[in-house]
């Protein structure tokens, strides 16, 4: 009988020699690179009767990965080398190919490996080394988010298996999980771009894309700004939400921000392409913006104390911060602003109404409120077509419209 169990290890160089140790796995489902899961002493959990055994996860960065499974009740270890994705990707074929054997067995049959044809897993990442040698870093990562995501839901190995009942059955997982209409059709863009690429024709799998409702863009009113920034008294949380409100930033032109980019005497932010090491940061032209003399300020007293790292909005390490959007949350929900009747709300008192995106959307919105035409506006937020702009031209608030509507004379 074939065991399908397969297990992930590193092989590391430790400071008592060479050792292998379970790889490690962070909370986003993803081996941790040269991590592993080291055992600590062991745990008596008396109640039980019986003994807990705690890891901690170590960096060791020498060593290679090894797949461990039996075969014809043997131990087998092997080398599948030093990156963690191909890694996994060799651990998910070889437990599928593990996993068939054993049905073919209890069904008192043999399988036969059709030469020629095509593994899915090993396209992704074939499909994501290729977006990435061309300088695509962001659609690299959200490529790959997409197609982890659909392969875990899907369950095929072969690309010729796909049938249109699989893809029916991942727009309803998606949606299931809490996925909106237009998250949806983003994450059917995504794959289906990766699957015509294999050569699937898509056709057959799915004539439209799920549709849509395109909403109106949101913005932040500026009541909600005042409360919020009442509210928001660290230095380092104001400076983060100044700056996203002010120059519209996207997230990962922020988390990159380096002091090299602004001209202070001109009040003036250059949004680059790549990092001053060659790191391509965003896809797109580059672009030079304004800065409000407030703000300005606000960041020639952070960079007193704060000049000497590298990027502006890091982290106490000195590195990009990938956490904002949980400090968001968490201030909002702090200051009570927290709309209560969402189902986010409901379920972990976490507003669906408060995300970084929306800082966004409220500076383009107040650029346009503020008389700048529209084209200035698209230069200033790296936009790609008017459509998409025009698209914030949302009307004035209720406040600022009240007394004109008083003032009409209607007639009567």
């Amino acid at each position: 009988m074939v065991d399908p169990k397969v297990t992930l290890y590193w092989m590391c160089k430790t400071p008592e020699g060479w050792k292998r140790y379970p790889a490690a796995w962070g909370r986003n489902g993803k081996v941790r690179p040269a991590f592993a899961e080291v055992r600590i002493e062991p745990v008596e959990e008396v109640a039980a009767g019986r003994k807990k055994v705690e890891t901690k996860q170590v960096h060791f960065p020498v060593g290679h990965y090894e797949l461990r499974y039996s075969k014809d009740r043997k131990t087998v270890w092997e080398n599948v080398g030093d990156n963690a994705s191909d890694a996994v990707t060799a651990m998910d074929v070889l437990a599928s190919k593990l996993r068939a054997r054993v049905a073919a067995e209890e069904a008192g049959t043999t399988i036969v490996e059709t030469p020629g044809r095509i593994v899915l897993r090993a396209k992704a990442n074939e499909y994501i080394k290729r977006q990435k040698n061309r300088g695509k870093g962001r659609a690299a990562e959200t490529f790959e988010t997409a197609i982890e995501e659909f392969l875990s839901l899907v369950k095929v190995r072969y690309a010729d298996q796909l049938t249109e009942e699989d893809i029916t059955d991942w727009y309803g997982k998606l949606r299931k999980k809490g996925n909106s209409d237009r998250t949806v059709y983003n994450k059917h863009v995504s794959i289906f771009g990766f699957l015509k690429w294999v050569g699937v024709d898509t056709k057959k799998l799915a004539e439209k894309a799920p549709s849509y409702t395109e909403k109106e863009p949101d913005a932040y009113r500026k009541r909600q700004m005042q409360q919020f920034f009442s509210f928001v008294t660290a230095p380092y949380h104001r400076i983060v939400f100044q700056v996203l409100l002010k120059t519209g930033l996207r997230m990962q032109e922020a988390m990159y921000l380096e002091w090299f980019q602004f001209d202070f005497e001109n009040r003036a932010l250059k949004v680059v392409e790549r990092d001053a090491d060659g790191k391509r940061i965003k896809d797109g032209a580059e672009r030079t913006l304004p800065i409000s003399a407030d703000l300005i300020v606000q960041l020639e007293a952070w960079k007193e104390t704060h000049g000497e790292r590298r990027y502006v909005l890091g982290t106490s390490n000195d590195t990009p911060n990938w956490k904002w959007l949980d400090l968001l949350k968490r201030l909002a929900r702090q200051a009570g602003l927290n709309c209560g009747h969402c189902p986010s709300c409901r379920e972990r008192q976490e507003c669906e109404h408060w995300y970084l995106h929306k800082f966004r959307a409220t500076y383009t919105t107040n650029l346009l409120r503020a008389g700048i035409d529209a084209r200035t506006v698209m230069e200033y937020t790296g936009h790609e077509d008017l459509a998409t702009v025009l698209r914030y031209l949302s009307p004035a608030e209720l406040p600022e419209t009240q007394d004109k509507v008083n003032a009409i004379d209607w007639g009567d």
